[in-house]
């Protein structure tokens, strides 16, 4: 990893352990040790660091509970973007527990600071370069029919993830009279590219019944690398071109429900200060994987703003999220876009929606893919098949 680059995902993950540190801190003074180490998170949107994190771990495992077996994707900083948005606009009573819905401790981390972190996040995470393009945006979707809205918002996600998701079909109720949609959208090349003439066919493992043939990736190369005995697993870093980087984590069989319990910050930073730099001669599985769900449900209930002055506010009835991604020889494209619809009434009851080291990196595996810059958790998922 280049020097610049991996200091600055260093420090985003130094500044989630400090926010950890004041977290835990007892009375009886400051913690002594590495905590002592940056007086606060450099960035403002570094403060939002641990409760973005533990609300995408959190959000991970009630879908990844809800489809055992199945490829998980969604991106973190879509929904949050998204939903912070229309919570830090209601009324404020709503919003302590709208906001604590999103994983924040409003004695740790004040309102003010929240939205400072918001506004910081929209402002550094857009990427145009050759070797990384990352566009992330809000819309909203006012005074329109049903149909008439529709049609607009499929041809504003369709414009703005480039056709990655492919149609954008979220059915929109008579009652809706307003929809925020977020969007984002990544294309990171490799620091180090595969080479397409080593690629070839080999078994990935989807289960210990039942192997696939995928086209799998070979590659000698130095990257940062850690088998975690404790929680049986073994942690892969590979960089992008630029200021992007992402981690795949391989379960041992029968393990993976040990590892799921444990995503929480405290691990990233247990990780990133045991990965160690090695020559490895491995192959790596091709993948193309698109996720859906509704996430409604998983939120608390609460009028949210807008409408009309001197009326009710409005309720979130429906929220609707869909990634796709794709992982080639080059790097990784990505995209995303997070649904919001609000209506004047409450939220209605609905049912959710279903050597060198030598590596075989050949069976299903969690990954995660961080800007660097400001350590924001882009996309977060579990590959079961990489055939989809």
């Amino acid at each position: 990893m280049e020097a610049p680059r991996r200091w600055l995902l260093v420090l985003a993950l130094m500044a989630v352990g400090h926010c950890l540190a004041l977290a835990n801190q007892e009375d009886s003074g400051p913690m002594p040790g590495p905590q002592d180490g940056p007086p606060g998170p450099a960035l403002p949107c570094h403060k939002l660091s641990v409760s973005n994190i533990d609300f995408a771990f959190n959000l991970y495992r009630q879908l990844a509970s809800e489809a055992p077996g199945e490829n998980v994707l969604f991106s973190p900083a879509s929904v949050s973007l998204a939903l912070a948005t229309l919570f830090l606009e209601a009324p404020a009573a709503s919003r302590a527990p709208l906001l604590e819905g999103l994983g924040f401790n409003l004695s740790l981390v004040p309102e003010a600071e929240i939205q400072e972190g918001f506004r910081d996040l929209l402002l550094r995470l857009p990427v145009r370069s050759p070797p990384l393009l990352l566009t992330v945006g809000q819309r909203r979707f006012r005074g329109l029919g049903p149909a008439a809205a529709q049609t607009d918002i499929r041809e504003h996600v369709e414009k703005q993830t480039q056709g990655r998701l492919g149609a954008w079909g979220q059915e929109l109720s008579d009652a809706t009279t307003e929809v925020l949609v977020s969007h984002l959208l990544l294309r990171a090349g490799w620091a180090r590219p595969f080479d397409p003439r080593a690629t070839g066919l080999k078994e990935f493992f989807v289960d210990e019944h039942r192997a696939v043939p995928v086209p799998m990736m070979r590659q000698k190369a130095r990257h940062r690398l850690l088998h975690d005995g404790e929680l049986q697993c073994t942690v892969l870093q590979m960089e992008h071109a630029a200021n992007a980087s992402t981690f795949f984590v391989f379960p041992r069989p029968g393990a993976l429900a040990q590892l799921e319990d444990a995503l929480l910050p405290e691990t990233l930073i247990k990780w990133d200060r045991q990965l160690r730099a090695r020559e490895l001669d491995f192959h790596f599985p091709k993948f193309s994987i698109a996720s859906t769900a509704r996430l409604e449900l998983l939120l608390p209930g609460a009028a949210v703003g807008g409408g009309l002055p001197g009326q009710p506010g409005l309720n979130v009835s429906t929220v609707a999220h869909k990634a796709a991604m794709t992982l080639d020889e080059g790097g990784t494209e990505a995209a995303a876009a997070t649904s919001v619809q609000l209506t004047p009434g409450p939220r209605p009851d609905l049912d959710p929606s279903p050597a060198p080291h030598t590596e075989e990196f050949n069976r299903p595996f969690l990954l995660m893919t961080f800007h660097t810059g400001t350590g924001s958790l882009l996309l977060l998922g579990k590959v079961v098949n990489p055939l989809g």
